[in-house]
């Protein structure tokens, strides 16, 4: 015979098996919650990576990613071991198994750059964490986005992209746009709105960084074009001296050569100060291969 005793122990057990899968099904359900938690409690930040958290204004979900992530700002060689990187390439940063890791950078007029780099790869990280249906409707946004642009750099970089990383290449669109474009639809602005309180900090910083190169590129090709001009005339002196030197017209000769002098070491002294800027030019941008300046001027004996 049952007694009811014995059966309100029989339901007390089974509320509490009720109860424990309950709370299983839960922890199973909202681990990602429970880990993001975990960081936001535990996790230090450098006081380099809080600094560059602050300035590119995360929001409270993009700083439970970010920690996660255990962000870290290395040195060239720390970097090249962190982020696997191979002989010849080069990197500003990466999220690799798991980690963010940011190159430092150590001219102060770019590492502006390094706030972008962090938020690029923030987003790597952030597009892991999606699921495919969100990461299919995005990817359509994206391209969108990419093929009105029709920008000839962009397109050279993604098709890099799909050699090194085929398969990724929307991922990849969705780090660069999402950091380096001011102006985006308003379905992915609200998308990215979860990750970043003000994104236009994080264009800013990536204008004033290209705007280094773009300025220094044009102060050198300015100063290439005075000298391919001071060329042209040093020419046509030497073709005036050639031709007083086969009429023997010596006293018009002699009171040109301090003319062509005066060009030839005006030259020279310019093809200097262009050499000294291109080296330094390709020094502040030794990270990024394609912005080499491959121009050069001989000076002239």
């Amino acid at each position: 015979m049952i007694t009811m005793r014995h059966q309100a122990n029989q339901t007390i057990r089974r509320i509490i098996q009720l109860a424990l899968t309950g709370l299983a099904v839960a922890a199973i359900l909202n681990y990602q919650f429970f880990l993001d938690q975990y960081a936001l409690a535990t996790f230090q930040p450098p006081s380099a990576v809080a600094a560059i958290q602050a300035r590119i204004e995360l929001t409270d979900q993009a700083r439970a990613i970010f920690y996660r992530a255990q962000p870290r700002i290395d040195n060239k060689a720390t970097f090249n071991s962190d982020c696997s990187t191979s002989k010849g390439e080069l990197e500003l940063g990466c999220f690799y198994r798991g980690r963010i890791y940011v190159l430092q950078i150590e001219n102060t007029d770019l590492a502006p750059e390094m706030d972008v780099v962090t938020a690029h790869e923030l987003l790597h990280a952030a597009w892991d964490r999606l699921g495919r249906s969100e990461q299919e409707r995005l990817t359509t946004l994206l391209e969108q986005v990419y093929h009105g642009l029709n920008d000839p750099a962009l397109n050279d970089r993604m098709a890099g992209y799909a050699k090194t990383e085929p398969g990724q290449e929307a991922n990849e669109l969705h780090s660069i746009l999402g950091t380096e474009q001011v102006r985006l639809p308003a379905e992915l602005e609200q998308h990215y709105s979860r990750y970043f309180k003000n994104r236009a900090v994080i264009t800013a910083a990536q204008g004033a960084y290209e705007g280094v190169f773009t300025s220094r590129r044009q102060q050198l090709e300015g100063e290439l074009a005075a000298i391919r001009s001071l060329k042209g005339q040093l020419a046509v002196v030497n073709q005036q001296l050639d031709a007083y030197k086969a009429a023997g017209r010596i006293e018009q000769y002699n009171a040109l050569v301090p003319r062509q002098n005066n060009l030839v070491d005006t030259i020279n002294s310019r093809i200097d100060a262009y050499r000294l800027g291109v080296d330094e030019y390709n020094q502040l941008s030794k990270s990024l291969d394609s912005q080499a300046i491959t121009d050069t001027e001989s000076t002239v004996q």
